[in-house]
């Protein structure tokens, strides 16, 4: 069993040995490898002293290399991404996602920014970006760092149903006008959201993408950037200008036909008018369902979508607890149940995000220089796709290697799924398992494994 998940995950690594040459490849696999068992800052010192003198069958390079993979390699982010669609996740999805097997394989992408915090005035395409996640009702947070658009795939796996789990794909640098010029570009992050989805059309082409973003994402660039097989869904201005359908022209006249219909009342005012018809649906809100009244109405939003039919729907909370929630689909066709679905689960690439932080150390790297700056943050939320995809696909399977948590303590009550630190523990726990194991009738190698392994459990700076 061990050899089999060493061997499941020197694949999995391998799959995207396509976006890098031979050399870059092994060296891939090591950092990656030492990205997971390592325990402190993911900087390359640490890396490597986690790596030690052997690893998965290699030797350790020399330290200069890994340096070297980040800001002097040849391989590309987006040819990375765009391997990790095709080879990794869009088999799993077939194989373990809810609807994988259907004649045309529908893929949903989550789509936000988050902050990577940095230290330094010379940190390339850094600045002071507001830190979202940090904000509360006492003010809100502005740090030096980096700003990232980052899009999720979600992969609802039919064993731990409803829950819906983020794998990270798509990276985007936000620069600030001021860092742009002729070789890069400004782009809002709408654009940059935009050429995310184009990208991910590009790589599986028969697949229909549904996407979802927050209100800040509802802006006509985002729209006018989806490919046909795509749909988004967002929030709506609260006082957004809406219109009805045009009305059939009766008769060929002079002049073009009408465009749009009659203004419709904001979706504040529709919400609030007494002639509104709701009904009531039981929906899927994380691992919970909830009841909630819902409005739809077919409208144009011409300001952003132009003549393109929405679906607008208004959800309201019976239970008068929370405040009504506004949203809206590009595709006219798409069930209420469906959009307000999507954006629940929305909230999964914020808990990718956290995990990020919090787990792989993604505002943690130290690189400062532009290239390392494009590459080391997305490559803490690549490994955690790959520990994903390994666990889903084979570590589930080792339950001697599952980490004791509910099993143990009977005050604790059982998991309905694992956590991403529950499939970090039990790779982690194959890892060292099988560096011990290999070396165990060699002395001198048990000493020289030894030193790498205390260096991870200490978490040393």
């Amino acid at each position: 069993m061990d050899a089999a998940l060493i061997t499941a995950w020197k694949t999995l690594c391998q799959t995207l040995a396509p976006a890098f040459t031979t050399p870059t490849a092994i060296t891939f696999l090591h950092i990656a490898t030492g990205w997971v068992l390592c325990r402190s800052k993911p900087t390359v010192t640490n890396l490597v002293r986690t790596i030690g003198d052997e690893l998965l069958g290699h030797a350790a390079k020399h330290w200069i290399t890994y340096e070297h993979f980040f800001y002097r390699a040849s391989w590309s982010l987006q040819a990375v991404s765009t391997l990790l669609l095709q080879d990794v996740i869009a088999p799993l999805i077939r194989a373990h996602g809810e609807g994988g097997g259907a004649d045309k394989p529908v893929i949903e992408i989550k789509i936000d920014d988050a902050t990577a915090g940095r230290f330094g005035k010379h940190v390339a395409w850094a600045g002071y970006f507001k830190d979202s996640s940090a904000s509360n009702a006492k003010g809100t947070v502005i740090h030096w760092a980096h700003n990232w658009v980052i899009g999720t795939v979600a992969l609802r796996v039919r064993r731990w149903s409803p829950w819906v789990m983020a794998l990270p794909t798509l990276f985007a640098l936000y620069r600030k006008p001021r860092d742009c010029d002729a070789a890069h570009p400004f782009f809002t992050r709408q654009q940059l959201a935009g050429q995310m989805i184009q990208q991910a059309h590009e790589a599986l082409p028969d697949w229909s993408i549904r996407v979802a973003a927050d209100g800040q994402y509802a802006t006509r660039e985002m729209v006018e950037a989806l490919p046909t097989s795509a749909n988004l869904v967002s929030r709506i201005r609260r006082d957004a200008a809406l219109h009805a359908l045009p009305a059939a022209p009766r008769r060929r006249g002079r002049g073009r036909p009408r465009k749009k219909g009659k203004r419709l009342p904001t979706p504040t005012r529709m919400a609030q008018s007494p002639s509104t018809a709701w009904r009531t649906l039981t929906l899927r809100k994380g691992d919970r369902r909830v009841r909630r009244q819902v409005h739809a109405r077919v409208c144009l939003w011409y300001g952003v979508c132009k003549d393109r039919p929405i679906k607008l729907v208004l959800v309201r909370d019976p239970a008068g607890v929370q405040q009504d929630d506004f949203f809206f689909c590009t595709d006219a066709n798409v069930s209420d149940t469906q959009i307000i679905e999507r954006y629940y689960a929305r909230w999964t690439i914020e808990e990718s995000i956290q995990e990020g932080k919090q787990f792989s150390g993604f505002d943690q790297v130290q690189g400062w220089c532009a290239r390392t700056v494009e590459r080391q943050a997305p490559l803490a939320l690549i490994v955690q796709t790959l520990v994903k995809a390994w666990y889903v696909s084979h570590g589930v399977e080792a339950e001697s290697m599952q980490p004791a948590g509910a099993s143990r303590y009977s005050w604790m009550p059982a998991k309905s799924h694992p956590s991403y630190l529950d499939m970090l523990a039990t790779l982690r726990q194959v890892l060292w398992r099988d560096r011990i194991k290999s070396h165990s009738l060699l002395r001198r190698m048990v000493d020289k494994i030894l030193q790498p392994l205390q260096f991870t459990l200490c978490a040393a700076v």
